[in-house]
């Protein structure tokens, strides 16, 4: 938003200094009247474009599900709101410097159409500039809506954590009865990526990248999210901590009441689940937004280090930040 408002103030410079010099201000020949409205006509279209998302945001908040104008018909309110703004200011100043000439537009659309490229370069040269100088180089939360399970509404939400590096905080949001809650997934330091959705044969959940597996729960009083893992043919859950995890062990841990998981500094507890993604079901993907199973046929997901995992050699070394295929500390 604060390129938006630099971009702005940028592009007003030309109209106001030549409306502050009265010969200029003075002067309506069609092509100077271009150079005061043709900037006027690129902004109206940034700013209408920034409102329609939000009203696209604002209607998928309360319907609980992706809604977008198409392309179409945003290019069309765009540009007719920059055409109506470019039109409206050519006629203000023939009246305001009165003329017996009828005012011709197609000068300040076609400067219009010729600013309008360097105008988007400079615009995300601006945007990432910005992103460079913000204190946590966060990016806005962007929403993948899931079906309602019953009386609670699931969202997938995915949060830029670097500027132009593929990195990601991820976190499901939930609603029942007009409350709502946020569970912090595992931060994704290691690319973009897709998550397939299946069923349980016992109705919950599990969401699968290919780094994590995890098991929602939205059956009980309380919406809970799992990190599933394997260790020795076994598997294992245990609840995620709600902090920002950047950390983590790569598999359960012995311990002497049993087995824990390391999430972000903080030891879980591990409970043996084996069996309970038998006869699990594809439900669907999300990659910009959600794809029931009939939209998009499941595309099996390779884990990374799965073999590693699997036979229990691969744990992460937090002093070290990277995976290790020494032995797991037992």
């Amino acid at each position: 938003m604060l390129a938006d408002f630099i971009f702005t103030i940028l592009l007003l410079i030309l109209p106001t200094v030549l409306w502050l010099v009265p010969k200029t201000r003075r002067n309506n020949g069609n092509w100077l009247i271009a150079l005061k409205t043709a900037p006027l006509g690129i902004i109206a279209s940034l700013w209408s474009g920034e409102l329609l998302a939000k009203i696209a945001r604002i209607i998928s908040e309360r319907q609980e599900r992706d809604f977008d104008f198409s392309f179409w018909i945003h290019l069309v309110i765009v540009l007719a709101v920059a055409f109506l703004v470019i039109i409206a200011g050519g006629l203000f100043i023939k009246r305001k410097f009165g003329t017996e000439k009828k005012y011709n537009p197609g000068p300040s659309v076609l400067l219009f159409f010729l600013f309008l490229p360097p105008a988007l370069i400079a615009l995300m040269i601006l945007s990432f500039a910005c992103s460079l100088m913000d204190s946590d180089g966060k990016g806005d939360w962007r929403t993948a809506w899931l079906p309602r399970e019953g009386n609670t509404g699931i969202a997938f939400q995915e949060q830029p954590i670097h500027p132009f590096l593929a990195e990601y905080n991820y976190r499901l949001r939930f609603s029942r009865d007009g409350e709502l809650s946020y569970q912090l997934l595992l931060t994704n330091t290691g690319g973009r990526t897709k998550f397939n959705v299946y069923r349980l044969k016992d109705g919950r959940l599990m969401f699968r990248d290919k780094m994590w597996d995890y098991l929602v729960d939205v059956q009980g009083p309380e919406c809970g999210v799992f990190r599933l893992e394997r260790f020795e043919d076994r598997l294992y859950a245990a609840r995620i901590p709600n902090v920002e995890i950047d950390s983590w062990s790569f598999v359960p841990q012995r311990k002497d009441d049993g087995f824990v998981m390391d999430m972000g500094g903080q030891t879980v507890p591990a409970e043996e689940v084996t069996g309970i993604l038998d006869d699990m079901t594809y439900y669907g993907c999300i990659e910009d937004r959600f794809y029931p199973a009939e939209q998009k046929p499941e595309e099996k997901i390779s884990k990374m280090f799965e073999q590693e995992k699997a036979e229990g050699t691969l744990y992460y070394r937090g002093e070290e930040g990277m995976p290790s295929t020494a032995a797991v500390p037992g």
